[in-house]
């Protein structure tokens, strides 16, 4: 496989990646929003997290990444750790995970023509994987907040 055409393939992986941690962002805002499993809702973060790392790694691999990426901030936490602020953590990342999977996919159209645009559409997409695993992160937080705790 030529390096040119490897480097597509891990900007699309990147982009399914992102789509993916969307979805399962999306999932357990669903749950957290209605107040109730819990353990459906950590497992759907889970699975979120993992994607988001695939997506960095695969951007990473198609070379988006450079020196000069502006440094992750943490999410802000609110004072109440409850279902509302976990629920707008993960919609957040979801947001943030469908914009890095648009911006990847248009690396991936623009790939062939202007490599310059492609990778700059590729360190966008990273940024904002960046910004939305800090969120799934905040939102794991809260979970441990809000998860009752073990019996044992």
């Amino acid at each position: 496989m030529s390096t040119k055409h490897s480097k597509k393939v891990h900007l699309e992986a990147a982009a399914s990646h992102h789509e993916q941690a969307a979805r399962y962002h999306r999932a357990a805002a669903r749950y957290f929003e209605a107040g109730q499993d819990y353990a459906h809702a950590a497992h759907q973060a889970m699975m979120a997290h993992g994607h988001a790392l695939h997506a960095i790694d695969e951007a990473h691999d198609a070379g988006a990444h450079s020196t000069n990426a502006p440094p992750v901030m943490p999410a802000s936490t609110g004072s109440g750790a409850d279902n509302a602020n976990a629920a707008k953590h993960h919609a957040m990342a979801t947001e943030l995970h469908e914009q890095a999977a648009q911006h990847m996919r248009h690396a991936v159209k623009l790939f062939d023509q202007d490599r310059s645009a492609a990778a700059h559409d590729a360190q966008l997409a990273l940024s904002l994987a960046l910004r939305a695993l800090s969120h799934g992160n905040e939102a794991a937080k809260l979970f441990v907040k809000l998860a009752p705790a073990d019996a044992s």
